[in-house]
């Protein structure tokens, strides 16, 4: 039986300030939204013997982790979106499912790209939980971005515990050796007022002017635990919202075993905010050294995709999409911040078909639109993807357009077991958890040697190591 779907591709465009573009017509940088940028807490639990939250599997911090191109016309452009699709059992349901991923690419040469000039505050969480390896781990991390920054630059650095202290005020990155010492001084002692801290940064960022030649950008560096003033999601948020409206953005830096990752999830989806957890000394190495400018580079912000299900389709769930649960089965999504990266990012829908899938049928139609950080919104763009085989799909069979997509697949199935089996494990039902933790591993096992993919491998042996945590 012979199977093509089509896949179409989706090119927007876009303008900035501050890119230097390509001027061939491929580059060799990628773009991922904005939101957690990776699954590092879910690795630590593992790597320490203990099974994650469920909440701490987050879908587009695996996403971020990979470099997930999408094949197609050269992007020529600072911003391209394309389209792959697939056809493939879920694991949380065993049935025949369309995943259709939304990819990011730029063609932003890395050769030529300098980032803004930044205006910076470190906020860092000295509290008592912080205390040991996790502040160790701050203060190098507070090091190596100091290391980063510019004599350009502007940098205050401020401390919190249940109070906030302001150790250096806003001014141009002079005495790094200064700098240094303010921050080796720094001990774990107290309560956890995030707000506080977070007030006072944003406060010593109000004395820098809003210049479009510049950036500003809260460093938060905490374990996402507040036990002192505002303690609910909503609030920060709302905090985080109120600056980025103002022209300050956020990123949050995560350290400690014990973790606020529901928190730090939701907040980090707030217009202009991203997050990293340092889980070790590599991953802190990775993050200033080869990322730190591009997570300070948004290349666009309010990407929204407008569903629209074929007849006999539906919307089961989205992947990928900062601030949305996954499984929600939103047809109308937004980004709030698409990121500079160097890998490719993605988000995924999937759809459920009430019959067989019919030659040359509509799966569905995608519009996009979305504002450039400088700049004019570009016109909104649509596309629409069918199954063009020969023939009716058969439900038993499974079928990608490209390589890629099914590897995207086998990401979000990985997600999906995870979550299902620490959600059974936590509830006591033991024997289920491990059923499920079994058949996720098989699953990236068989998907990683069909793709000869070794990224995909380690994702396998983390599944492997997952469910071996779940003994009956």
């Amino acid at each position: 039986m012979t199977r093509r779907l089509f896949a179409a591709l989706l090119a927007a465009a876009l303008t900035l300030v501050g890119c230097d573009v390509a001027s061939g017509p491929v580059g060799d940088l990628g773009a991922v939204p904005g939101g957690a940028q990776d699954i590092g807490l879910a690795r630590k639990k593992i790597a320490n013997g203990e099974v994650p939250e469920p909440a701490d599997f987050v879908a587009e911090g695996l996403y971020a982790e990979h470099d997930l191109p999408l094949e197609g016309a050269a992007c020529d452009q600072v911003l391209c979106l394309r389209t792959a699709t697939g056809i493939a059992p879920a694991i949380d349901t065993g049935k025949q499912e369309v995943f259709v991923q939304v990819g990011f690419s730029s063609n932003v040469n890395p050769a030529t790209f300098r980032r803004k000039p930044l205006d910076v505050v470190l906020v860092i969480d000295h509290s008592g939980s912080m205390g040991g390896d996790p502040m160790e781990a701050v203060k190098e991390a507070a090091r190596k971005l100091v290391e980063k920054l510019d004599a350009d630059d502007t940098l205050s650095l401020v401390i919190f515990d249940d109070d906030v202290d302001t150790l250096v005020k806003q001014q141009r990155v002079g005495d790094r050796s200064a700098l240094l010492k303010a921050i080796g001084k720094i001990s774990a002692d107290g309560g956890t007022c995030i707000e506080c801290g977070l007030r006072e940064g944003f406060k010593q960022l109000a004395t820098r002017k809003l210049e479009p030649a510049r950036a500003r950008r809260l460093f938060l560096f905490t374990d996402a635990v507040p036990n002192v003033g505002a303690t609910g999601e909503g609030e920060f948020m709302d905090l985080l919202r109120s600056n980025s409206v103002a022209g300050r953005d956020t990123t949050v830096f995560g350290v400690n075993i014990i973790f606020g990752q529901e928190l730090v999830t939701k907040i980090s989806a707030v217009r202009g905010s991203n997050y990293f957890y340092l889980s070790d000394a590599e991953r802190t190495r990775k993050v200033f050294d080869e990322d730190f400018d591009f997570l300070v580079t948004p290349i666009a912000y309010d990407l929204h995709m407008q569903l629209t299900p074929a007849e006999g389709f539906r919307v089961e769930a989205v992947y990928g999409v900062p601030g949305v649960d996954p499984g929600a089965s939103e047809a109308s999504l937004d980004v709030a911040t698409v990121f500079l990266s160097r890998r490719r990012g993605a988000i995924v829908a999937r759809l459920s078909s009430s019959g067989e899938v019919q030659p040359n049928q509509p799966v569905v139609a995608n519009g996009f639109s979305f504002m450039p950080v400088e700049g004019e919104a570009p016109p909104a763009v649509s596309l629409t993807a069918r199954y063009e085989g020969s023939a009716p799909l058969s439900t038993t069979s499974s079928w990608y357009s490209q390589g890629t997509v099914r590897k995207t697949v086998a990401l979000t199935n990985f997600i999906l077991g995870a979550r299902r089996a620490c959600e059974l494990w936590r509830s006591g039902e033991k024997a289920a958890a491990r059923e499920i933790a079994d058949k996720t591993a098989a699953l990236l096992q068989a998907e990683a040697e069909a793709l000869d993919d070794a990224p995909l491998r380690t994702e396998a042996e983390l599944a492997v190591k997952l469910a071996t945590l779940m003994t009956p």
